[in-house]
């Protein structure tokens, strides 16, 4: 008699968040996010650059890099290095699940293949089956629409499907031709770019310090009107913002764990009062300490 093989999947897809291809003209700027699952940015023509996490990074037609869960990143069209902007089309994909071994993929960016570039092309066409809707705008979002019908049956099933098939093909790549998977952070960029890096490094070591502009300025002994120009042609964002964004983004982080009541997070972060601390969150994402949670949970 047959024994069956069991089969122990290295990874998972269970949750499809956003589906997106965008065509960007020169001059596009996205300000920047962080969020709780997994998001691909791949270049399907033009040139692409921004933030991950501390990591600058630049992505050529045909080059596609990770955004880790609960990780600040950022997109402009054009590249950190080179003055002429230009055109730029993405796809963007946001999902979850079983993915721990994705880990090994942060701060690398990997060059496709024909066959991997083709995965994302039925992905792109099994996005259309889902909902009707054109390219550009949002085709899977499960918080708008979780429940609507497909308009052929197993689409949402097929692009998971896919996006493993494409995950497994990249787990192997970086194995098999490392020369096609680029380690972060880029030698080919500049001084400027690397010591922005080491100023993120530090605000990221200090998000639960509560530090000023000041103390940035003292730690690098650099002047004021020189840190802000450099920091701000590099990442779009002033010192303060982006330190802003990121300790936001920590607070999240903290209330979707439910580790700490709000008191108990104002003093983790060294805010004088639990009101000081609401009121920063209030002022830098709109919305009350609550909604956020309660939104989290839904």
């Amino acid at each position: 008699m047959l024994k069956a093989v069991t089969i122990e999947p290295i990874l998972k897809v269970t949750d499809l968040y956003t589906l997106y291809y965008f065509q960007h003209k020169s001059g596009y700027r996205f300000e920047g996010e962080s969020h709780d699952f997994w998001e691909i940015i791949y270049v399907d023509h033009g040139r692409a650059s921004g933030l991950n996490g501390s990591e600058p990074y630049e992505l050529k037609k045909g080059q596609m890099i990770f955004h880790h869960p609960n990780v600040f990143h950022n997109f402009r069209t054009g590249v950190m290095t080179d003055e002429v902007d230009e055109d730029c089309d993405i796809i963007v994909i946001s999902f979850g699940g079983n993915l721990e071994v994705l880990e090994q993929f942060r701060d690398h960016i990997f060059t496709l293949s024909m066959y991997e570039r083709n995965i994302f092309k039925q992905i792109l066409d099994e996005g259309k089956q889902v909902y009707n809707k054109t390219n550009g705008k949002n085709l899977i979002y499960k918080k708008e629409n979780p429940f609507e019908q497909e308009k052929v049956p197993g689409a949402k099933q097929m692009i998971g499907n896919l996006l493993e098939q494409l995950l497994l093909s990249l787990y192997r790549k970086q194995k098999e031709c490392p020369s096609q998977v680029q380690a972060l952070p880029l030698q080919s960029l500049g001084m400027e770019y690397q010591m922005v890096r080491q100023i993120i490094l530090f605000l990221e070591q200090n998000l639960y310090n509560n530090i000023s502009f000041a103390d940035v300025v003292n730690h690098f002994n650099f002047s004021e009107t020189q840190l802000k120009k450099m920091f701000r042609q590099v990442t779009g964002y002033s010192v303060m913002q982006y330190y802003r964004k990121c300790v936001v983004g920590r607070i999240e982080y903290h209330i979707q764990q439910q580790d700490q009541n709000f008191t108990e997070l104002a003093d983790l972060f060294h805010f004088s009062s639990i009101h000081y601390f609401s009121k920063f969150y209030k002022r830098e994402t709109g919305r009350t300490l609550r909604e956020y949670l309660k939104n989290s949970q839904e």
